[in-house]
């Protein structure tokens, strides 16, 4: 590029040879080569001539030892795109544009034509988009997707700039598509994208089939009504109606859904009733339950409960049955183990529904039981969870994976377009889009919203104190590992040492738990342990039912001892206890079993136990979700007493600093789409520091 200045309608090149510039420079004038070989002399204007080559230096030009300025070839588009019309609205004028060849660009905003058809399982998009009447090809923007880059060719060959916003929402829909010519073809699912991208359009031409499918989607919440089911023992209460209702809203689109009320809240009962109102309309193909194995008894319990009309097999135990089909079924029920081992069979079945509860068993993509369930052939697909997103926004991919395929396109694309922005950046555009794609195949109510029927939950903090032989033994084992956990973290790097972390951080919180989790040798004393059997002396008083958690079976342990000892009468449940169901029976219907000691893993699904309406925490764990699963065992439809539940703290310890990490976490996953990926594997090095300070 040249710069020169106009004086008098006479160009002024910025680089004369020194032959041509006047010695008398306190006059400021030069000599100039005009046409011909006359001469010119003219008054230079030299602050405007300086304050015009620092304007072009500033664009990004750099001025080379001939005069000439130069661009980076890299930086050519963005230049002419971005910097060039800043240096027009000063003042300069620009002369040989036209005359580039490789970096000629298109100025004008772009403007997008969609027509939408529509097919039964299928949309078809034609897309059109124009920058001033130079059309773009699907090929040549498939491939500026593809390449990340915000730049398009056009059909004469100049290069145009594609709207931000627009980028993004074209790149999902065709990774989620089937792109041709001038078309792109789109699952039924999708149904919300392409209404975002019609938001963008110039104009649109859209069938009557998409319009109807878009104004019910849009209206879902206010669907029709359907009949409560004839012979469902039993009555749903307002939102389960409205839940039922979503379910055949669902059917009728032929979409899967997700069921994620909090936990408590009836996902069963709403289940039990879609399948009994199925079987009145006529329906005679079996549905698959596949369930936690912890929760086959509570699942045949409330079949028979609410729906015993429905003919249920239960798929278990060596002598299971294998025949082709399940005739004379409406229900089949097995767990996820069993899935896993025969899958070969099952997949081979045309069912129903096939429903998955506690859905959160196939959050890991990769895992066997989640491949497992996709194979599997239904004519509808429902997940049920209080949970759809515990760590990471890859478990939300997995379930809906299975729900409605392709909604989220690939697991690789998923990863690049949503997880890691959401989980890595806190990208708010990624996640909102994913709330809005996956939002009409979502159903989740929390106890807050049906508050009136349930009833009220208090939870609170006990705060304890070390006793001294306690905190001695706290103390030298926190310095100890304070120092070796730093020390091996400095020399072996934060993930390399995060199993010594972990060892650390779990011999604090036993001995704030009990001594003699660590050390039997020293004197059997647990200001925690005093506190617990405080409260349960003044529960029992009242006449009151509670349950006990902890993370640690020996501490349970040491709790039976002091039980056996008060001649305390009580139920027990830890991973290995055979006679699970026997224990909650116990519990639930007899008078004098008022405590109830439980595994804090044992006891995370699938158990009802109304029975009680106190809760005890003796030791906080890393994930809130796991205490809030603990507390909600008793807080459970059906239950007819306020409910109160108290978490041990000993105070200036390693569980005060979870309590604040835990906060932390909790207002992350208030969302539904979370952007944790684990407490524990979050953690910083300062995060370390301080819990061991």
């Amino acid at each position: 590029m040249r710069l020169v200045f106009v004086y008098g309608g006479k160009q002024l090149d910025c680089q004369l040879p020194e032959s041509l510039i006047s010695a008398d420079a306190d006059q400021a004038v030069m000599l100039h080569h005009g046409e011909g070989l006359s001469f010119l002399r003219v008054r230079r204007d030299h602050p405007a001539e300086a304050e015009a080559r620092e304007a072009l230096v500033a664009s990004g030009a750099r001025q080379s030892t001939s005069g000439e300025f130069v661009l980076r070839e890299s930086r050519a588009v963005d230049w002419l795109l971005f910097e060039l019309p800043k240096l027009l609205a000063q003042g300069f004028k620009v002369v040989g544009e036209d005359q580039l060849k490789q970096f000629r660009v298109n100025r004008a905003q772009p403007q997008l034509h969609v027509a939408v058809n529509s097919s039964i399982d299928w949309f078809d998009c034609k897309l059109v988009i124009d920058f001033d009447g130079i059309l773009v090809s699907l090929k040549d923007l498939r491939k500026s997707l593809v390449h990340q880059t915000r730049y398009v060719r056009l059909s004469d060959g100049s290069t145009a700039l594609l709207p931000e916003e627009w980028q993004q929402r074209l790149a999902h829909l065709f990774n989620l598509g089937e792109v041709s010519t001038d078309r792109v073809k789109v699952s039924r699912h999708h149904l919300t994208l392409i209404d975002m991208l019609l938001d963008e359009a110039e104009s649109q031409e859209t069938d009557e089939l998409y319009r109807e499918s878009l104004e019910k989607l849009r209206n879902f919440k206010g669907i029709a009504a359907v009949a409560m089911p004839k012979r469902f023992k039993g009555s749903l209460r307002p939102y389960q109606k409205r839940g039922l209702d979503w379910l055949y809203f669902l059917q009728e689109f032929r979409f899967g859904g997700c069921l994620a009320d909090d936990m408590g809240l009836g996902k069963t009962v709403q289940a039990l009733a879609l399948l009994q109102s199925e079987k009145n309309r006529g329906v005679d193909t079996p549905s698959l339950i596949v369930c936690p194995t912890s929760a086959l008894f509570n699942w045949q319990n409330e079949i028979r409960r609410f729906t015993p009309k429905l003919n249920m097999l239960a798929h278990t135990g060596m002598d299971r049955r294998r025949a082709k089909k399940f005739d004379g079924f409406e229900i089949v029920l097995t767990s996820y183990g069993i899935l896993r081992r025969d899958i070969e069979f099952l997949k081979n079945v045309r069912f129903h529904y096939t429903i998955l509860d506690e859905s959160q068993h196939i959050k890991n993509p990769l895992s066997q039981t989640a491949k497992a369930a996709r194979i599997l052939q239904a004519n509808h697909r429902l997940v049920l969870t209080g949970t759809p997103v515990e760590n990471n926004t890859q478990e939300l991919w997995s379930q809906f994976n299975f729900l409605n395929p392709g909604l989220l396109g690939s697991l690789n694309y998923f990863k690049n377009a949503f997880a890691r922005p959401i989980e890595r950046e806190r990208d708010n555009t990624s996640a909102s889009l994913l709330r809005k794609m996956i939002f009409p195949f979502i159903l989740r109510r929390t106890k807050q919203e049906v508050a009136q029927e349930l009833p009220p939950k208090v939870e609170n903090l006990f705060y304890c104190e070390m006793l001294p032989e306690q905190r001695k033994l706290y103390d030298r084992w926190r310095d100890y590992y304070r120092a070796h956990v730093m020390q091996q973290i400095d020399l072996q790097g934060l993930e390399r040492s995060r199993m010594y972390v972990l060892e650390g951080l779990t011999r604090l919180r036993q001995i704030c738990c009990h001594p003699a989790l660590v050390d039997q040798q020293v004197a059997p004393v647990s200001g925690k342990f005093d506190a617990l059997n405080e409260l349960l002396e003044n529960v029992l008083a009242e006449n009151h039912k509670v349950l006990v958690f902890s993370q640690f079976v020996r501490m349970l342990r040491i709790i039976r001892l002091k039980l056996d000892d008060q001649k305390i009468p009580y139920a027990y449940l830890d991973g290995h206890t055979k006679e699970r169901q026997a224990q909650v029976e116990r519990f639930q219907s007899d008078p004098d079993i008022r405590v109830f000691l439980i595994s804090l893993k044992a006891g995370g699904f699938s158990l009802n136990l109304t029975a009680a309406d106190y809760v005890i925490l003796y030791d906080p764990w890393w994930n809130p979700a796991a205490e809030a699963q603990a507390i909600d065992r008793t807080h459970r439809i059906g239950q007819d007493k306020n409910v109160f539940a108290y978490k041990l703290i000993v105070r200036d310890s390693v569980e005060e600093k979870i309590l604040q990490l835990q906060e932390r976490k909790k207002a992350i996953v208030a969302d539904l789409i979370t952007t944790d990926a684990g407490l524990f594997k979050k953690l910083s090095a300062e995060d370390i520091e301080v819990l061991f300070s």
